[in-house]
């Protein structure tokens, strides 16, 4: 049923249409479009478990067995559950429901590790499927992808459980979200177009948490397998005719950026690039482009959260190269631009990154490991062409010979300008007396021949 919402409708000018992910599975079903959702590797989680795990709130099959989540979102999972069974029409009640999740329970298990293969998931007894329902009734309630009777939505007594849904391995694919709601019979909501899917309200919901990272809207919503999914296509850079690609016989490499404060000595200036839905606004913090020797930046906010968005999504793209490497290529980006205090004092007063460490060199140390343990082999082509663009300007003997005049503390004094224009002024006048001496002489000496 709300397979019929339109996934094709027209876009304006900030918002993208979320393109499938085609990859080829082996298995029975042949070709599938999926985003998959392996385990976290171990040499990522030894290094920054904390940005992986969830604090409050279970997702999917890999934390189900965790003990250490709090008892609270269990209920949680309960009142909204009871929730959608009080909307069913079926007297089964959530029998129906674990009906409903037999039917794609091999779908939904091809997006996991096939270590996941077990029926019980739980001690207590949680199978995959009773996973599927109280999971995804906590998100369609939770996420308003679902309207409560009376409510403007449901307020929980804390928002731990938002940072823990856009983490890699504890999420949940829409298609589950997709037949709880098929379960309701809502024929209203499916016919007034995709404004009133439940994916649509949701992607929604989680818009208005990244607005500090993106202005865009994505338009079909449900083409996209997940959370952390529908983030990643949030924050891909938009393409413009001012950022063109490198030259294809061009066969350089991005190969490491220079600090920020290099790019200051070599005369590149940087500029904060407002959001907007303007022609030439940035539309999320990936939109970084070069106009002259001035690189454009969206501001990034480095709050807690920030770290664990973007480790996730870069785990994301490694994951599933069929993605892209957008966020990868940014990180990188932003990781070795302000790796030193000094780069971060720097893009701070430029207003382009703000953050709520104690000091700049915490702020530059965190940034420097943001990509760590993390496989960069990507070619993104926005970023490489700012790159390019970069390195083409610090290469150039003009620059470089400006920016080591520039270098010289004596040139900054407005007495040595004073001095070298006197004496430019003693030059041109030296040249000038000179010029009409020899023009006398040659007057002087046309007159004798000629009496």
């Amino acid at each position: 049923m709300p397979e019929k919402c339109n996934r094709h409708a027209d876009t304006s000018d900030n918002e993208i249409q979320v393109t499938p992910v085609k990859v080829t599975i082996c298995s029975e079903g042949g070709d599938n479009y999926r985003c998959r959702l392996f385990g976290v590797p171990e040499h990522i989680s030894r290094t920054d478990r904390a940005e992986h795990e969830p604090s409050y709130i279970s997702i999917g099959p890999y934390h189900c067995r965790s003990k250490g989540l709090h008892v609270r979102s269990n209920q949680w999972k309960r009142d909204c559950k009871k929730h959608v069974i009080d909307r069913l029409e079926s007297p089964k009640g959530e029998a129906s429901l674990l009906e409903a999740m037999k039917e794609i329970e091999g779908e939904v298990r091809k997006y996991y590790d096939e270590i996941i293969s077990s029926h019980v998931l739980h001690e207590s007894g949680i199978t995959f499927r009773e996973m599927m329902v109280n999971d995804g009734c906590f998100l369609l309630i939770t996420l308003q992808g679902l309207q409560v009777p009376g409510t403007d939505g449901i307020v929980w007594d804390n928002q731990l459980w938002w940072h823990d849904i856009f983490l890699y391995g504890n999420q949940l694919p829409f298609v589950v979200l997709r037949k709880i709601y098929q379960q309701l019979n809502l024929p209203a909501d499916i016919e007034n177009g995709q404004e009133d899917c439940p994916l649509g309200r949701i992607s929604k919901v989680i818009k208005s948490g990244l607005t500090s990272y993106t202005n865009r809207t994505v338009s079909n919503p449900g083409n996209a397998d997940h959370i952390l999914h529908l983030c990643h296509e949030l924050l891909k850079p938009t393409s413009s005719a001012e950022m063109p690609p490198p030259p294809a016989s061009d066969n350089q490499q991005v190969r490491v950026w220079r600090r920020a404060t290099e790019y200051s000595e070599l005369l590149v200036e940087f500029k904060k690039r407002e959001f907007g839905s303007e022609p030439g606004d940035a539309q999320c913090i990936s939109d970084v482009r070069i106009v002259g020797r001035v690189v454009e930046m969206p501001k990034l906010e480095l709050q807690p959260e920030t770290w664990r968005l973007l480790r996730n999504l870069m785990l994301l793209e490694e994951t599933n190269k069929q993605l892209g490497g957008h966020v990868t290529a940014y990180c990188t980006f932003i990781s070795q631009l302000a790796s030193t205090p000094a780069d971060v004092g720097l893009l701070t007063k430029k207003g382009i990154l703000v953050h709520l460490e104690n000091s700049d060199e915490m702020a530059a140390k965190k940034l420097s490991v943001l990509c760590e343990q993390i496989d960069y082999a990507t070619e993104d082509y926005l970023i490489k062409s700012v790159w390019y663009k970069l390195d083409s300007h610090c290469s150039s003997r003009w620059w470089l010979w400006r920016a080591k005049l520039r270098r010289y503390r004596d040139w900054n004094n407005p007495l040595v300008w004073l001095g070298v224009l006197a004496a430019f002024v003693l030059f041109l006048c030296a040249i000038l007396q000179a010029a009409y001496s020899m023009l006398a002489y040659y007057k002087q000496g046309s007159q004798s021949r000629s009496t």
